[in-house]
Formats: structure tokens, sequence, C-alpha cells
């Protein structure tokens, strides 16, 4: 949902929350990527939930316990839009890290922390393969 306080659009109708899922409204066709709309939400994610290595879903408290990291799947999307957008440098360089956020055998949990350079959750996450290879086939292509 279109949010014109925060010029982004939001995880919920009359919310205030950013979410990285509201990425797809771009990479499927639903809003075009030049929109300026669009464009305002990306900005608005790299601000609030990009750390330079990975990609939060969002911030809210999801009451689940332990930390959340950045999701795989969000930094998919992300590098996604960067190079729909015409950010293809960036996006390159975004899934370079990514692809190096791999555990020893290279598999790819389903978050990413940061801090610890490890990963969380579950292991190993196809959704995050899945991104990964989503967000090549853009990127390399």
């Amino acid at each position: 949902a279109w949010n014109k306080r925060l010029g982004a659009f939001t995880a919920t109708l009359g919310g205030d929350e950013l979410d990285a899922a509201v990425l797809n409204i771009g990479l499927t066709g639903l809003v075009p990527v030049d929109d300026p709309r669009f464009l305002s939400t990306v900005s608005a994610i790299e601000r609030e939930l990009f750390d330079g290595r990975t990609v939060r879903r969002y911030l809210s408290d999801d009451g689940l316990p332990g930390v959340e990291g950045g999701f795989h799947l969000a930094t998919g999307w992300f590098i996604e839009t960067l190079h729909a957008v015409g950010r293809h440098d960036e996006a390159v360089a975004l899934f370079t890290r990514f692809e190096q956020q791999g555990g020893p055998t290279g598999l790819l949990s389903e978050q990413y922390d940061p801090d610890q350079r490890r990963g969380l959750g579950n292991f190993p996450a196809a959704s995050a393969h899945t991104a990964l290879i989503n967000a090549a086939l853009r990127v390399v292509s």
C-alpha cells in the first residue's frame, strides 16, 4: 500500500512499516520499475533495511525468539531491483557479497547476521538459493 507520508509502499494498507517484499511489485510488473513511487520505495528500503551486505525483510517485532538477521530472499529481491532500475554495478557488487555468505559447503541459511558474519535460521534454505539463482540470472545476463 502506498504511504504518501513515508513516500514508500508499505507492508499494509494504512501502515507505516517497510517490508522488502514490496520490491516484488516492481519485479513482477505490477508497477513499472521507473514509477517514481517504486523508486522512492527502493530508496526507503535501501536507507532503512539495507546494511551494505544484506537486506532485512522488515524491522518490526515478529514475535519470534532470537535475533532477526538479513533475509537472504530479500537480499535477492534487492539485487534484482537494483539491476532493474539501472544500478547494475551496485547489483553485481551486492551479488558478489551475497554469494560469499554461504557456509563452508557453499549452502545458504535463511538469514544472515552481518555483525557476526554467520548464517541464522533454517539451514539450508531453498528460498535463499532460489534468490541467489534469480539474482544471478538477472545480473549475469
